[in-house]
């Protein structure tokens, strides 16, 4: 636990330090003028974000870090690895290929493979935040204090690939679904859950609140009414996914996403529901594709809970859930007033620490820290 509370002391100096540093830029126009918001100093954003990225390269035994090593560990170099890159009955060739790549033109140590894979992830996750967040230190500070860090260091395949996809944000803002459908389907021979992307690139389009989003509703309603057929669906699915032994292996203990998960995770969206009317004219096309990606994400941790699926359907919102790191801090600032704002900035910060706490303490068991290049056991 002390690792990881050094990780937030570090993320939150280092957060506030970037949001000092900060410049003001032009981000729209509305009916009383130019918009202008903060954005980051690239430099204090890495700075940020090392700590983290550090940590996570460095492990050894932390949640499914072993399996990981083991698996680097029995990889053979390129030159002998046609068999196990191209066998079809294993999943996620892409990723398989990437490791082998790794272990025989840079290093075979685990710990620089791990280091690799912590930098991209770190750098993917971090990019956005500099590039869209009106408050850098505040979603840095979300990214650990909701948890969403422990990504890294559990879980940190499928994270790779929705780091990934959440540093082509451009793409969406762009309009361009060919190459972001490319893209997807690249990851996928990482992590096959990526392809749920190619729907939800389309029903997050637009603004908040329309057909699309309301007919994404609509589904959630549908799930939650014929639970059985649904969860029947989810069994008969996940027999052929990369999810099939942890879902086997733990299933008669899987209730869904912790509810506390869920009400954490759909504030943002909440909030811009409530004050739709009073941020309409200041929306962002950034800002319109967070809420539409947070609603998403929202509904997934829903059907998660109802079908009892944390396993399989609670790891796949975090694909969408980092939008709401852009989007809470810009809520915080365009909905409240200056009074109002200080207070709700300080019940924020309490609230999430305390989840912060809950999160590490009760639902991970006191969360430990193995590093061996580290020495750090703790």
């Amino acid at each position: 636990m002390q690792v990881y509370l050094f990780m937030l002391g570090w993320v939150i100096l280092f957060g506030i330090l970037s949001q000092v540093t900060a410049k003001r830029v032009c981000v729209g126009q509305n009916l009383d003028g130019d918009m202008y918001e903060s954005r980051a100093n690239l430099f204090m954003a890495l700075v940020t974000f090392a700590v983290i990225i550090f940590f996570a390269g460095a492990r050894s035994n932390v949640a499914d870090t072993s399996a990981y090593i083991k698996m680097f560990k029995d990889y053979p170099l390129f030159q002998n690895a046609h068999n196990i890159i191209f066998d079809s009955s294993a999943r996620e060739p892409g990723f398989r290929l990437f490791s082998i790549l790794i272990k025989t033109f840079i290093s075979d140590n685990y710990t620089v493979w791990l280091s690799i894979i912590a930098v991209i992830s770190g750098i993917c996750v971090m990019i956005p935040l500099y590039k869209y967040s009106c408050n850098f230190g505040v979603s840095a500070f979300l990214f650990m204090a909701s948890c969403q860090f422990t990504w890294m260091f559990n879980g940190m395949r499928q994270f790779l690939v929705a780091a990934i996809i959440f540093s082509c944000t451009g793409l969406i803002l762009k309009n361009k679904p060919l190459l972001y459908i490319l893209i997807v389907c690249v990851l996928a021979t990482i992590h096959k859950s990526a392809f749920i992307l190619i729907p939800m690139y389309f029903i997050a389009q637009g603004e908040p609140w329309n057909k699309r989003t309301l007919l994404f509703i609509g589904c959630i309603v549908l799930a939650m009414l014929f639970t059985s057929k649904f969860t029947s669906l989810l069994t008969d699915v996940v027999e052929q996914t990369d999810y099939a032994g942890s879902v086997n292996e733990f299933k008669d203990a899987d209730d869904g996403t912790n509810p506390i998960r869920i009400l954490v995770e759909s504030i943002p969206v909440i909030l811009a529901f409530i004050y739709r009317d009073k941020i309409k004219d200041k929306l962002t096309p950034i800002i319109k594709l967070s809420i539409n990606m947070s609603l998403i994400a929202s509904g997934l941790y829903i059907i998660s809970k109802v079908a009892s699926s944390g396993i399989l359907l609670g790891r796949l919102p975090i694909y969408f859930s980092m939008y709401n790191l852009i989007l809470l801090p810009w809520l915080l600032k365009n909905i409240f007033e200056k009074r109002e704002k200080d207070l709700v900035y300080y019940i924020m910060i309490i609230c999430y620490l305390i989840f912060f706490y809950y999160q590490l303490n009760v639902v991970a068991g006191k969360a430990s820290y193995i590093s061996e290049i580290l020495k750090i056991k703790y």
